[in-house]
């Protein structure tokens, strides 16, 4: 096992990449009754809880959002772990069967299919964007070599979006897409 050095504030995630029949994925709208990230697209999935492994934390929540029963999905390997400054996500592609439009109105507004087809054919846009440090008063710059003058390295980030009819897909649920649709395609 690799042992992944973060930042003591991430905490771990697992989110699951459904496929409710060969040619379509499942999104979310997550529901404006949440207070971190109302109104935002994403795949189902949530906080790995204490005492659980990503697996498990990832059937919990496609029974807590999508309403589903166990024998309604079908989970395959862990196939990406996105690590970024505040979460480490695990990601399981899935199959679904025999879903009838059901989610919980606590945390989901409404969920939608989109063709596989149109990811691979349409390629996220990318923004850059530029991050600037902002120092704490008694951060100890006397101590640093250079001090103040140090040459920090410019941070960037760079941030995708796809719009499907109408809506955007984006931030790390655009990259965990990006990165599957990427893996696909190298089957194909």
């Amino acid at each position: 096992m690799i042992n992944i050095i973060s930042e003591s504030n991430q905490k771990h995630y697992a989110i699951a990449i459904p496929f409710v029949d060969a040619e379509h994925l499942l999104f979310q709208v997550r529901s404006d009754k949440l207070d971190r990230q109302p109104g935002d697209i994403c795949f189902p999935g949530g906080a790995v809880e204490n005492g659980e492994t990503p697996e498990e934390a990832v059937r919990r929540e496609l029974s807590e959002e999508l309403l589903l029963s166990k024998k309604q999905f079908e989970l395959q390997e862990e196939t990406s772990l996105l690590v970024s400054d505040s979460a480490i996500i695990h990601c399981f592609p899935c199959r679904i069967f025999n879903y009838t439009g059901s989610f919980s109105r606590e945390e989901v507004a409404e969920v939608f299919l989109a063709p596989i087809s149109f990811f691979k054919t349409t390629p996220a846009k990318v923004y850059t964007v530029d991050w600037e440090p902002v120092f704490p008063l008694d951060f100890p710059f006397d101590k640093i070599y250079g001090g103040r003058n140090y040459e920090w390295r410019p941070r960037k980030s760079r941030i995708r979006c796809y719009e499907y009819e109408g809506r955007v897909i984006w931030g790390m649920t655009a990259r965990i897409l990006e990165n599957f649709v990427c893996a696909i395609k190298k089957r194909c």
